[in-house]
């Protein structure tokens, strides 16, 4: 149900794509969304293995659970009934309400070739799957190493405008990660994007009723970054089920793209009052799975102080100490990092790669500062 455009004869640096094959969808309500992935080399670099994530779903009266979850919400939020009823809360709740569609095949095409994935989807509607291609299907597309294409901005912008086509037909990239090079992990909430998770009337009001709003600074910084090289790698809590919201916070504020890892919330009784727990779990695992199949390139962690960023990473720096090479975490005063903190965690992790406390983005520098 889903492919990727991305014809061998197109010029060097063009970025991978996949898009939903519409020649064999079925049904008009039928949707499957394809995540933002990466793909990087094993077997000696004669094969490129792609991790393929996605989603396939369909429009459906909500159920009465689903009612009852919405008015829940509501309900939590304290907002007005004309904010409820709004285009902005619609769209944000829009993925918790769509029907999933589970026990069917995705067919994708990558590079020219189409593929039936092995992995049915699951009742979530969510499916993965991993895909070997020959290096030399990839050749002609785009790549990030050690070192900075010199036409990678410009290809950005172009990537930029093509993204959101908003019609039937949408696409998602593959970024190609090449056996050495620079990976930027990066939380999202209250990192790059204002979410006072701290606060879970706050954290579900801006997450559900307000518009997105950026961290002063942050999207100038990953773009200098970006331009050094870096590829990213956004790895956040935020449900799985507001994608397309995150996704075009990133394209209006300008953030670098990358591939995108991001936590699925089932719906069932006290999900919202249960919210920051659930938050808490799997970061670690996503972050080291990452480590683990790019064992050759360096990583730099960005996170804020206000979950357990600090703790996971110095956590993973220790277990990783040749690959993890710096550490930057952004100060929120509802729970600071502060010496008492800082102290504990050397303590318990050592001090393998130093935490750089920033308070505003400017701190950070140029990638390899530290």
């Amino acid at each position: 149900m889903a492919a990727v455009d991305g014809p061998m004869e197109q010029k060097k640096t063009e970025i991978l794509r996949m898009s939903p094959d519409q020649a064999i969808r079925n049904d008009s309500d039928t949707e499957v969304q394809l995540f933002p992935t990466f793909g990087y080399p094993i077997a000696k670099d004669s094969l490129w293995r792609i991790q393929i994530q996605g989603r396939i779903s369909q429009s459906a009266p909500a159920s009465f659970g689903k009612r009852l979850m919405l008015r829940g919400l509501i309900r939590a939020l304290h907002i007005p009934n004309d904010v409820a009823q709004g285009k902005l809360f619609q769209q944000r709740i829009r993925g918790f309400l769509a029907a999933p569609i589970a026990g069917a095949r995705v067919q994708v095409e990558l590079a020219g070739q189409q593929y039936v994935l092995r992995r049915k989807s699951k009742t979530s509607g969510l499916f993965n799957c991993k895909l070997d291609l020959t290096a030399k299907q990839l050749q002609g597309f785009r790549t990030y190493g050690l070192l900075p294409s010199k036409d990678s901005k410009e290809k950005e912008s172009e990537f930029l405008q093509r993204w959101d086509d908003g019609l039937g037909q949408t696409s998602s990239p593959v970024f190609l990660a090449e056996r050495t090079g620079v990976s930027v992990i990066s939380d999202i909430d209250d990192t790059i994007k204002q979410t006072e998770v701290n606060s879970r009337r706050r954290m579900l009001q801006r997450t559900f009723a307000e518009p997105f709003a950026s961290i002063d600074g942050m999207a100038d910084a990953y773009q200098m970054w970006a331009e050094q090289g870096a590829l990213f790698h956004y790895v956040s809590s935020s449900p799985w089920q507001i994608y397309d919201a995150v996704n075009q916070f990133l394209i209006d504020e300008r953030f670098p793209l990358g591939s995108m890892h991001l936590k699925w919330f089932r719906l069932r009784d006290e999900i919202f009052k249960r919210w920051q727990i659930l938050r808490r779990k799997s970061k670690g695992g996503i972050i080291r799975s990452l480590i683990r199949r790019l064992p050759e390139r360096s990583f730099v962690l960005v996170g804020d102080s206000g979950e357990r960023d600090p703790e996971i990473y110095a956590k993973l720096a220790s277990k990783h100490p040749s690959q993890v090479t710096r550490i930057c975490i952004r100060q929120i005063d509802a729970n600071p990092l502060d010496t008492s903190r800082l102290n504990k965690i050397y303590r318990r992790y050592g001090m393998t790669v130093p935490i750089q406390v920033f308070t505003t983005a400017v701190q950070l520098g140029d990638l390899k500062s530290y």
